[in-house]
């Protein structure tokens, strides 16, 4: 095997049990917020705060320790890059992370990949955003030591999808590798590697920081059980502490910064069932996230506030959580359990939330059976429960009337491209084996750098035509 590397990486009171490890439930999405405001089809937004307790598996030897800089000499929040080369910002040090090995039972037979596309979003508006009581301002709410500000948001560009984001990993997962890239400063051609992560050299990562379900002080190996949660940030430290703005308290933890501005994300992972993967975060099966796997983006400062306390910004008013009106909350592949009529074990549900408003569609339950599909469908038209024509396109008027089929068995890509200048949100899932020639650039080898076309054939994408 020969190393590319140059480097030694959320109905009620629903968050706060998260520390517990004893998911509450949400009455349809089922993931890392608690929203009871219902969305256009009827569906409330729901998620689960991205922390977690629960020990991690050794199924895997840990990787060699590595004495380098964790952030690779580069500003993993695409906010002050430090140089315009191809691949100053690629922590490999150019080489990229490579195509992935697998074992001969880790892919199933080519599926024919799916896309949903989200367009025209971002708006302007405001949400609250914490600050330090002795500093303020307190002029969105303040209350037992709470001070939020009110944050203007001007723009529409991918508004406030376009802050730092941190992302969320739900069991039970196994990934493989992980890669982000943002715009190459000073070479608007470009976009370079700026975090990565493989299975094979686990204690080789850079450009990013694991938190949550032990993985501080065990690292991570790739295995996410059933309800734990592990965030995946930048590596660059946040400063918590008096003054700190978003304010979050100091700990004993390290806090870090989300990606800011444009990202691509690739994930390749698959979603087993709970008996098969990872040690759970739960003492039986009846949790409302039980085999519920979930990949969500939430703004930096909500996932840096800590177990969805009482004082964040993901609703205007810290009272009214359940509205999700503030800075809401992106369930990008979500698995929705819930111990109610909305459960689908084989079907996820994509929504945005926020003061915005609602952007997407909850799940389908029972309308989408993945049992009457053949295996080579990776996108479900959910009002047929067939294979969906073609990519599905959802703006926030309505859409995308799709829904992605999650991956029990083989291993796919998961493709999280959000684009400022378009403000256009890409996911795709893509079968390793049939990957389509405008990806091609970048998959499998997820190289130290790729160009701008290869960004544009990613948005212009509509799986499985």
């Amino acid at each position: 095997m020969r190393r590319r590397w140059s480097f030694r990486a959320v109905v009620a009171l629903a968050w706060f049990a998260a520390c517990a490890g004893s998911g509450p439930g949400s009455s349809t999405d089922g993931a890392a917020t608690a929203g009871a405001s219902e969305g256009p089809t009827g569906q409330e937004p729901t998620g689960q705060e991205p922390t977690g307790p629960g020990p991690t598996t050794d199924d895997d030897p840990p990787g060699p320790t590595s004495s380098v800089d964790p952030t690779g000499g580069a500003d993993p929040t695409g906010e002050n890059p430090t140089t315009g080369s191809d691949t100053a910002n690629d922590p490999t040090g150019g080489g990229g992370l490579g195509p992935a090995e697998f074992d001969p039972d880790e892919l199933d037979a080519p599926s024919h990949g799916g896309t949903i596309t989200f367009q025209e979003i971002g708006a302007p508006g405001w949400y609250p955003s914490r600050r330090d009581p002795a500093v303020g301002p307190c002029d969105a709410y303040e209350a037992d030591g709470c001070c939020l500000a009110q944050h203007e948001v001007t723009g529409d560009q991918l508004t406030p999808w376009d802050e730092d984001l941190i992302l969320t990993l739900r069991g039970p997962l196994q990934l493989k590798q992980f890669a982000a890239y943002q715009p190459a400063s000073g070479d608007p051609g470009q976009w370079s590697l700026v975090s990565g992560w493989d299975e094979r050299w686990p204690a080789e990562g850079q450009g990013l920081a694991f938190k949550g379900n032990d993985t501080e002080s065990e690292g991570f190996l790739g295995i996410v059980g059933t309800e734990c949660l592990v965030n995946v940030s930048t590596a660059t430290p946040f400063a918590c502490g008096d003054g700190s703005s978003p304010f979050c308290p100091a700990g004993d933890d390290a806090e870090y910064h989300g990606w800011a501005g444009s990202k691509l994300f690739v994930l390749l992972a698959r979603m087993p069932d709970a008996e098969e993967v990872g040690e759970p975060c739960s003492d039986d099966a009846d949790g409302n996230w039980y085999n519920a796997p979930w990949i969500g983006l939430s703004l930096g400062e909500l996932v840096r506030a800590g177990a969805f306390s009482n004082c964040q910004c993901y609703a205007k008013n810290p009272d009214e959580w359940y509205l999700g009106d503030g800075c809401g909350q992106f369930n990008v592949f979500e698995v929705v359990n819930d111990n109610n009529q909305y459960q689908n074990f084989g079907v996820f549900s994509t929504n945005f939330f926020g003061y915005a408003g609602y952007v997407g569609e909850g799940p389908c339950g029972d309308q989408c059976d993945v049992s009457q599909l053949q295996p080579e469908v990776d996108l479900i038209d959910k009002g047929e429960n067939v294979e969906a024509a073609q990519g599905a396109i959802a703006t926030p008027d309505g859409g995308p009337g799709a829904a992605f089929r999650r991956p029990f068995a083989g291993y796919r890509y998961f493709i999280i491209l959000l684009d400022t200048s378009a403000r256009t949100v890409q996911l795709a899932v893509v079968h390793p084996d049939q990957v389509p020639a405008a990806l091609a650039p970048l998959l499998p080898g997820l190289p130290g750098s790729i160009a701008q076309a290869t960004v544009e054939g990613a948005l212009g994408l509509r799986l499985p035509k």
